[in-house]
């Protein structure tokens, strides 16, 4: 189930979102210096790194209900046809 909705949450633009903006703010402190220090660096990227599993979490969910009804429609072997695994 889980892996259903994992291949349908990596289709969605949202859950890149985190990593997008975390390489944004790394061009920003590499070019500008938004941050000064480098535990400063270290906790805004951990916080990215926070934001981003609970993002990835959220998607998981989302996509768990429609998981579910294609396994139970389809079968397992649906399931290895659409995800190719």
């Amino acid at each position: 189930m889980r892996r259903l909705a994992w291949h349908f949450a990596q289709r969605h633009w949202s859950l890149h979102a985190p990593a997008f903006a975390w390489l944004v703010f790394v061009l920003l402190h590499t070019r500008y210096g938004v941050v000064a220090g480098r535990s400063e660096y270290l906790w805004v990227t951990l916080g990215f790194f926070v934001v981003a599993v609970i993002v990835i979490r959220l998607h998981i969910a989302h996509y768990l209900r429609p998981a579910r009804a294609i396994f139970d429609l389809m079968g397992a072997s649906g399931i290895r046809a659409i995800t190719r695994r």
